[in-house]
């Protein structure tokens, strides 16, 4: 559990206490979270849309996000940025002003769509020369004889033709 994460209050609070008594403190707040009277109350001051911030389980760190759907007391949450999706109990998160969103925004940046077969197939035509490698490694080169929906047609000059996916080919450049 990244231990940076967490308010240094806490923590100091707990170095003095022994093993057992964390056990037992951890065995108290279980028995507390799973009360559903404090699942339906956190639920109740949540609704679809809204921001929260919530504790990512695995390191203890505050992730923002939105809420996307619930069922009982779990919700879905949409993760600011990542735009991956949780579900955790509602006890795990905590709604927000709109003030404290804007201190926390950041500009989401998506990242550039993959390139997809329709994308490469623009990239050539008919008559280029281009190039590849076979399955064992050597490099073939030929003219673009067809272009098909994933795949282009290749003749190699020798009377030999190829069907090559577009993301095995590389254009030749005449010098």
């Amino acid at each position: 559990m990244n231990l940076q994460a967490i308010d240094p209050r806490m923590i100091e609070a707990l170095e003095g206490a022994s093993s057992l008594q964390l056990y037992q403190l951890k065995a108290i707040i279980e028995g507390m979270l799973a009360d559903p009277r404090r699942g339906l109350a956190a639920r109740a001051n949540l609704h679809l849309g809204q921001p929260v911030r919530f504790v990512d389980f695995r390191d203890g760190q505050m992730r923002s996000g939105k809420i996307i759907a619930f069922k009982d007391t779990q919700a879905t949450v949409l993760e600011q940025g990542t735009k991956r999706t949780w579900k955790i109990p509602c006890v795990s998160m905590q709604g927000y002003t709109d003030a404290e969103r804007q201190d926390e925004q950041t500009q989401y940046i998506p990242p550039p769509e993959p390139a997809t077969a329709a994308t490469k197939a623009r990239e050539f035509q008919r008559g280029d020369t281009v190039t590849f490698d076979d399955r064992d490694g050597r490099s073939i080169n030929g003219v673009i004889v067809r272009i098909n929906q994933r795949t282009a047609t290749i003749g190699t000059g020798d009377g030999g033709t190829w069907r090559v996916p577009f993301h095995m080919l590389r254009h030749v450049l005449d010098i």
